[in-house]
């Protein structure tokens, strides 16, 4: 009777343990034009799987596995699965495509005898003059970022012929869309963090794992970054209140709040 019982006991400890791993959806943001056979690695399981042409993937997982994904053209990058993205069952993101940048060369037409002490002589030196020294204003001008950077070399950058050429081949349209989705991202992450986590937990009801998606949420309303951009802190904070009740209950309806939150609605 007891070997029975421990036999009962070990099948539902182990189908309990099955049920704990699903199948996740995942799907890069890229263009399509370079996404496919990606490498996605997950490293708690070791489990491992490839992007298809579009950019999509399946790869079992467990909540707080971690899934690696990396390319030869694209920065790696690391995702812990949450309970949020283990109960959706899918995910999409951006990857970052990797900028090689080659070192200046610089050209001399000084010829050296291969005599230190004469060559020496016969080297200028550089002096470093800094415009601030000068009264002249330092480039004030922001850095560009590698996605900016990149629009700005097949578009203006390119001269026209090859504005042209990149335009027909759809290269300028692939990274607009890479553009948009970069700046989109530094939006939503920048105005995530003009609050603290207990103003949203506390005063939108927002759990702690949810705060990122929501703020995903707000920005997605246009009407979001046009008060951001004015910089009302306090407009903002009044658009997220009127955001939130309908936020939480598209969660609830997902089925990802957690037990409490769901009572609490």
């Amino acid at each position: 009777m007891k070997i029975l019982l421990l036999l009962i006991i070990s099948t539902v400890a182990l189908s309990g343990f099955g049920q704990e791993v699903t199948t996740l959806t995942g799907t890069v943001l890229n263009d399509t034009i370079g996404v496919s056979q990606l490498n996605i690695v997950n490293l708690t399981l070791k489990r491992g799987a490839t992007t298809n042409a579009n950019g999509v993937f399946e790869i079992p997982v467990r909540v707080h596995d971690t899934i690696n994904i990396s390319a030869v053209q694209y920065e790696s990058r690391q995702i812990v699965v949450t309970p949020v993205i283990y109960g959706r069952g899918k995910i999409s993101f951006y990857l970052e495509p990797k900028v090689n940048e080659l070192d200046e060369v610089v050209l001399s037409n000084i010829t050296l005898s291969g005599d230190l002490s004469k060559d020496l002589n016969a080297v200028p030196l550089q002096v470093f003059i800094d415009p601030r020294d000068l009264g002249i204003p330092a480039n004030a001008r922001p850095t560009m970022t590698a996605e900016e950077r990149r629009f700005y070399g097949a578009t203006g950058g390119a001269g026209p012929l090859g504005s042209l050429i990149n335009a027909i081949t759809g290269r300028t349209k692939m990274l607009k869309k890479q553009l948009k989705i970069s700046k989109f991202r530094a939006l939503v992450e920048g105005n995530r963090d003009n609050f603290n986590d207990s103003m949203y937990i506390k005063s939108l009801n927002i759990p702690d794992e949810l705060i990122l998606d929501f703020v995903y949420y707000v920005f997605e309303d246009e009407r979001a970054e046009a008060i951001a951009n004015e910089g009302n802190t306090l407009g903002l904070l009044d658009f997220m209140l009127t955001k939130s009740p309908v936020y939480l209950k598209l969660k609830a309806a997902e089925s990802v709040l957690p037990k409490n939150d769901e009572n609490n609605e």
